[in-house]
C-alpha cells in the first residue's frame, strides 16, 4: 500500500481553517495554489506602471498620470481650499424686470409704508430658438424686345444655403468641441429644429477650414520668426485611426499641425525653415 499523499501547508493569508485545507484532496489544493500563483502574476501585471518597470510614462493610465504631476504634500480632496473666497453669480443685464410687492399684511392691512427693493432674484433662460429661414425666389422672364430667356442669379455669398452664424457653429462644434458628425446633427435637430445630411455638415465644416487657413498660416510665420520655441508630439486619434498631434510653442503663439507619422519628415514639414533653439524632450528626430 502506498503512502497517503502528504498535506500542502496552508498558506497565510487565506481565511480558510486548517482543519478544511487538510481535508482537501491534494490534487485541488495544488490546482488552487497554481491558480492563487496566476492571480497574483495577473494582479503585479495589472499594476505595473513606468515607475516601477520599463513600460513609456505614455502607457499610464490617466490617473497615475495626475498623481505623478500633483505631489503627495499638495493632494487635496476636491473643491476650494479653506477661506477660499465664493464666487457669486454676476447680475446679467436684465432683458425685462418683473417687481414684487407684499402680500397683505396678516393684520388686514394692505398698505405699507418706506417701501424699497430689497433684493434681486435672477432667472436665466434661453430664448425660444427659431432659426431664421429665407426662401429665395427666382425669377425668370423673357425679353420683351429679342425674346431671350433671362433668369434671376443668387448673390454669391447665399449660393451655400447654410448661413455664416450656423457654419460657425457647425465648424465648432466639430473642430473644437470635437464631436462627430452625427452628434452635430442631433445638437441641430433637437435644438434649432435644422435637420441636416453628415454631407451638409462637411461641408460646412469645410468652409469654416477655408476662413480659417489664412490666420493658421499666419500663426505658423509667427512660430518660425520666434527664436525660441518649445516642440513637443502626441498621439491623436482621426476617425479611429492614430496620428500625431505636433506643436511649436511659444510665449507668443502655439502652433499645431497633425501627420500621420512621428517622423523626421513630420518634424521637418513642422519647423519648415525655421532656426533657433529648440527645447524638447530629447526624442531622436529633435
Amino acid at each position: 500500500m502506498s503512502p497517503a499523499p502528504q498535506s500542502t501547508p496552508l498558506p497565510q493569508g487565506l481565511n480558510i481553517p486548517v482543519s478544511d485545507w487538510q481535508r482537501t484532496p491534494t490534487t485541488v489544493q495544488g490546482e488552487f495554489l497554481s491558480l492563487l500563483k496566476r492571480v497574483d502574476a495577473l494582479e503585479a501585471r495589472l499594476n505595473r506602471d513606468s515607475s516601477n518597470s520599463s513600460r513609456p510614462p505614455s502607457t499610464d493610465s490617466a490617473a497615475k498620470k495626475r498623481d505623478r504631476r500633483v505631489k503627495p504634500t499638495e493632494r487635496r480632496n476636491p473643491g476650494a481650499k479653506p477661506g477660499h473666497p465664493g464666487h457669486q453669480q454676476v447680475l446679467l443685464e436684465p432683458t425685462s424686470t418683473i417687481s414684487l410687492f407684499p402680500e397683505p399684511c396678516g393684520c388686514g392691512h394692505s398698505e405699507v409704508t418706506t417701501l424699497a427693493a430689497y433684493h434681486t432674484h435672477q432667472v436665466i433662460e434661453l430664448p425660444v430658438i427659431r432659426p431664421e429661414v429665407i426662401h429665395w425666389r427666382l425669377h425668370q422672364g423673357q425679353c420683351s424686345s429679342c425674346g431671350k430667356m433671362r433668369k434671376a442669379a443668387l448673390p454669391t455669398d447665399q449660393t451655400t444655403g447654410y448661413g455664416p452664424r450656423l457654419t460657425a457653429f457647425v465648424g465648432e462644434m466639430s473642430g473644437i468641441v470635437s464631436i462627430s458628425r452625427s452628434a452635430v446633427q442631433d445638437v441641430c435637430a433637437s435644438v434649432f429644429s435644422i435637420p441636416l445630411s453628415k454631407g451638409a455638415i462637411q461641408k460646412m465644416v469645410n468652409r469654416v477650414s477655408e476662413a480659417l487657413m489664412p490666420h493658421y498660416e499666419a500663426i505658423g510665420r509667427v512660430a518660425r520668426a520666434v527664436p525660441v520655441n518649445h516642440l513637443d508630439e502626441t498621439s491623436w486619434f482621426t476617425q479611429g485611426v492614430r496620428h500625431w498631434l505636433w506643436v511649436m510653442t511659444n510665449p507668443l503663439v502655439s502652433y499645431f499641425q497633425i501627420h500621420l507619422t512621428r517622423s523626421q519628415a513630420a518634424f521637418e514639414q513642422l519647423i519648415a525653415d525655421w532656426k533657433g533653439i529648440l527645447v524638447s524632450d530629447d526624442y531622436g528626430v529633435y
